[in-house]
This record gives C-alpha cells, sequence and structure tokens, in this order.
C-alpha cells in the first residue's frame, strides 16, 4: 500500500490568515495585561513564534507589523 499523506504542500495563504488571528488575540492581550505580568511575556512569546513562522514562509520577518500609514504629498499652494 503505497499511500501518500499530503503533506509538504504548505497553503501559505490560509495559514498567514488564521495565524494573523492569533497574532491580534497576542497584541490585544499585551495592551490589556499588566505590563510584565505572566500573560503580558506569553503573549510577546507568542507573537514572536508567529512572526518567526511568518519570516520562514514569506521571507518577511515584519508580514504581520502595522505599516506606517501613508498619504499623498499635499500640494504647494503658494
Amino acid at each position: 500500500m503505497s499511500g501518500r499523506s499530503g503533506r509538504g504542500h504548505i497553503k501559505t495563504d490560509q495559514i498567514l490568515e488564521k495565524l494573523a488571528l492569533g497574532r491580534d488575540g497576542a497584541v490585544q492581550l499585551t495592551r490589556e495585561a499588566k505590563i510584565g505580568s505572566v500573560e503580558y511575556r506569553k503573549a510577546g512569546y507568542v507573537m514572536e513564534a508567529i512572526d518567526d513562522l511568518a519570516e520562514k514562509l514569506t521571507g518577511d520577518r515584519s508580514h504581520f507589523h502595522s505599516k506606517p500609514a501613508t498619504t499623498a504629498p499635499r500640494e504647494d499652494r503658494g
């Protein structure tokens, strides 16, 4: 019986969507928990692990980090 397990094919887009939800939860916890508490530190570990996975999957460790807001440059009205 020669069965293939189907392993080895990673559905990157689906995984990144799910990791984003987990990271969002960890970010929320760091905002709400007392700084330095066990919960705060554990949430930091979760974010670090998710960032490690993002780097492995996309090549970009900051894949989930907020990007700076961009606005169009002002026109000179003078």
